[in-house]
């Protein structure tokens, strides 16, 4: 059985073909230079509540377009706005813009993807430095928190946007009240940051 490059599991000719699939989506609204690097641990496991899959036949799960939602925010995209996602997802590759996983399959327990994140750290901060290239970093799930002393250690010091020093809020994890600060907090950390280093 072949072993995923995406999540180093040992893994069927499926997944692979499934996550080469995520990544030529992904690639369609990849920026050629990468401003801000948003670092999620790992896509959502229904394929139609991929971030970078606009909706199509399928919608998308309620935790999954509420996401969507506060990480199109950041381009300054209304609450609300009618944007389709396919003009959301243009818009968020003008801004240079570009959403990446530290696992790049879906993890089935919180347990595997923490320990999936810890096995690949080396390959994170390698596609981060190598493949990547973005001017800033912002961590966007708690999982992510052990990769930030190694994103820090890495040049990365000055160039991570943190709230309040750790990852910010996985909207997938919390309650609404806590989703709808997600894109807002995010957005205005991020511009903060932007405007301080122009």
């Amino acid at each position: 059985m072949p072993i995923c490059d995406g999540c180093a599991a040992q893994v069927d000719e499926a997944h692979i073909r499934r996550r080469l699939e995520r990544l030529e989506l992904a690639t369609r609204f990849r920026p050629i230079h990468i401003q801000t690097l948003f670092l999620d641990a790992a896509p959502p496991p229904a394929p139609h509540d991929y971030f970078y899959r606009a909706a199509g036949s399928a919608e998308r799960s309620v935790a999954s377009q509420m996401f969507f939602d506060e990480l199109t925010k950041c381009v300054g995209r209304k609450p609300g706005a009618a944007l389709d996602d396919d003009s959301a997802l243009a818009e968020f590759q003008r801004h240079g813009f570009y959403l990446a996983y530290a696992v790049e399959c879906p993890v089935e327990s919180p347990e595997q993807l923490a320990a999936a994140i810890t096995r690949l750290a080396s390959t994170v901060l390698l596609r981060v430095n190598t493949s990547y290239k973005p001017k800033f970093v912002a961590p966007i799930s708690s999982v992510l928190r052990p990769l930030i002393p190694l994103l820090e250690n890495n040049s990365w010091g000055g160039r991570l946007i943190l709230h309040e020093g750790k990852p910010f809020h996985d909207p997938f994890l919390g309650d609404p009240q806590r989703q709808a600060e997600f894109g807002t907090a995010l957005g205005d950390r991020l511009r903060r940051a932007l405007a301080h280093h122009h």
